[in-house]
């Protein structure tokens, strides 16, 4: 019965996500919701400009634990990823992971790994967070530390070490994972990576493609600093084949799409039919409490609920601009493959019936719910066309 349930469940939500888009209104609640508590920082890393953004802004407590609030209402399966900047600067960080868990939502948190010596990792372990990632943009100190600051390799690898040994204390913890930002810069040193961290504890590796501007992803552009081309495309992909391999057969690595696309990011070759943002997916709340996706503001949880902000006019102008973007940014954040096509959300739901030993019964069951839940929308976009 369970995993009848749990299959309804994705089909509906893939559905969901499709419908919003074609419908071009939030049915879907999003995916990652992100959390910016203010962009104060250790660092002022070469790649990353948020510390540029928003000075002097940081989230109130209790407007986070508000949109906590409204956010386990829901009932939607998402995950909050708290950020920053260095979010363990803020005192009250372990407060808001503590408010949030007890609301039964999934939480993560993005370190550079700076501030976590043995007392904070022991916090970090024993709170309700499911996952603890670390930024890890080099196999070695001289790379990493050129890209962020001189001690940033050596504090990043204390602060996995320190967070390994506690979690093999308590005997859990969250997932450790260690995030590394591709570009030109450390190109040649991305397999290396997981042969130095595959024996400190770390149970997820995640590469994603660097960009250009963290408040519009839509600004991609070949000219960009520390953007890989030339010569270095080559170097990538062999990169990309010893990274594949090495998955196939150790895991680790966890591809959230197909490396292969990073070529095409870089090229400027992709496009929509290999790589479509879903505008209902993602959202970010900045330390001014504004909400955005990709490009403008369109909403303010100071003010409004998220909700409000979701259905406001500028909600909606923004998400057109995303539906329609020819410059795609490879962050993952942005994409849900599953929904793309009706086509494809029916033949995944076919897929889940017959790898499961589903009754007759069951199956016929299943699938009536499932047509239930199609024919719903035909009615929306009958409704829809007859205003049109």
């Amino acid at each position: 019965m369970e995993k009848k349930i749990m299959c309804l469940k994705k089909f509906k939500v893939d559905l969901a996500y499709y419908f919003s888009e074609v419908l071009e209104k939030p049915i879907a609640k999003p995916l990652w919701v992100y959390i910016s508590l203010s962009h104060a920082c250790t660092y002022e890393c070469q790649m990353c400009g948020v510390v540029k953004i928003l000075k002097d802004y940081e989230l109130p407590k209790e407007t986070v634990m508000k949109a906590f609030d409204e956010i386990s209402g829901w009932g939607w399966d998402l995950t909050i990823v708290i950020t920053g900047g260095e979010a363990f600067l803020r005192k009250d960080i372990f407060e808001l992971i503590d408010y949030g868990a007890k609301r039964g939502l999934k939480i993560e948190v993005v370190s550079n790994g700076s501030l976590i010596d043995q007392p904070m990792a022991e916090r970090i372990i024993g709170s309700g967070l499911n996952n603890i990632a670390i930024s890890l943009d080099g196999a070695t100190e001289k790379t990493h530390d050129f890209i962020r600051q001189k001690g940033a390799f050596n504090k990043a690898l204390n602060a996995i070490s320190h967070l390994a040994a506690e979690k093999l204390k308590q005997g859990h913890g969250p997932q450790i994972s260690v995030w590394t930002t591709i570009m030109k810069e450390n190109v040649g040193e991305l397999f290396d990576i997981i042969g130095l961290i595959k024996d400190l504890g770390v149970e997820c590796l995640v590469y994603h493609p660097v960009i250009v501007s963290q408040d519009d992803m839509q600004n991609t552009s070949s000219n960009a600093r520390f953007w890989i081309k030339g010569d270095d495309l080559v170097c990538l992909e062999r990169q990309i084949e010893r990274i594949s391999k090495y998955q196939k057969n150790n895991g680790l690595v966890v591809f959230l799409h197909d490396p292969y696309l990073w070529l095409g990011h870089f090229k400027g070759e992709l496009t929509r039919h290999v790589w479509k943002c879903n505008p209902f997916v993602f959202t970010n709340i900045g330390p001014d409490g504004e909400l955005r996706s990709c490009g403008s503001a369109f909403g303010n949880i100071k003010t409004m609920s998220l909700e409000e902000c979701l259905n406001t006019k500028e909600a909606f102008k923004a998400r057109k601009i995303m539906k329609h973007c020819q410059k795609p940014c490879l962050q993952t954040c942005w994409a849900n493959p599953d929904s793309d096509s009706l086509s494809g959300i029916a033949d995944s739901l076919i897929e889940e019936i017959n790898k499961n030993s589903f009754d007759e019964n069951e199956k016929s069951a299943l699938l009536k719910e499932a047509l239930e839940a199609l024919e719903s929308y035909e009615v929306i976009l009958k409704e829809k066309n007859a205003k049109s």
